[in-house]
């Protein structure tokens, strides 16, 4: 009988110390407002982080919580209503910009100044990923192309919208990223190839300093 109140209050106490870690009662989506902090955060049902399911040829709004370096950020995911997802890393598609961050490699040449351009371009910017044949790598990382704006679906197929716009050929245009094409995610590649011949005719990033 003993055993059983100590039993009984223990769950009480774990259930009390749930109801203030969780303040708030969850709504239709599984989520709610914290009564503490004023934030909306999901708990279960189809818009919890654990059932998000990233789709291939589709296009994603996020915000962009922080650079991880010259080609790789963490997001949330955003709905039209303004909530948003926990975190999501996602690499971008289509290029490949020195290390800085690599635990068995070192600093590469021309990192620090991908890195920095990408932190002063990206951080807390709203932004839209469009996913390729494949939404995730080996890694579980989301791979996508990242738009400074919204694409249109011409927009999409458009190389002036591209160069203007997509944050992965910028990286390409400006220098301080090359082309690697991650299989079967090829929908631009043929376009970058232009795109970094241009920034190595040009010594622009990377390549300049190479050149001296």
């Amino acid at each position: 009988m003993k055993h059983k109140f100590i039993i009984a209050t223990l769950l009480v106490m774990a259930l009390a110390t749930m109801a203030l870690a969780h303040p708030g009662k969850l709504d239709a989506n599984g989520g709610h407002v914290d009564k503490e902090t004023g934030e909306y955060h999901y708990h279960k049902g189809p818009n919890a982080l654990q059932s998000l399911e990233i789709l291939r040829n589709k296009v994603y709004k996020a915000k962009v919580e922080r650079v991880v370096d010259g080609d790789t950020a963490i997001v949330s995911f955003i709905f039209d209503d303004g909530s948003k997802y926990l975190k999501e890393r996602v690499r971008f598609l289509g290029v490949d910009t020195p290390e800085t961050v690599h635990p068995n490699k070192p600093v590469q040449y021309y990192g620090k100044e991908a890195s920095d351009f990408t932190k002063a371009q990206l951080t807390d910017k709203i932004v839209w990923l469009q996913t390729d044949v494949s939404a995730k790598d080996r890694y579980d990382r989301m791979l996508a192309y990242v738009w400074l704006k919204e694409p249109t679906e011409k927009d999409l197929d458009d190389e002036a919208a591209i160069r203007e716009y997509m944050y992965n050929a910028k990286l390409l245009l400006e220098g301080y990223a090359q082309l690697m094409t991650i299989q079967p995610n090829s929908r631009y590649a043929n376009l970058f190839v232009h795109f970094q011949r241009e920034a190595r005719q040009d010594n622009k990033g990377l390549w300049g300093k190479q050149s001296e």
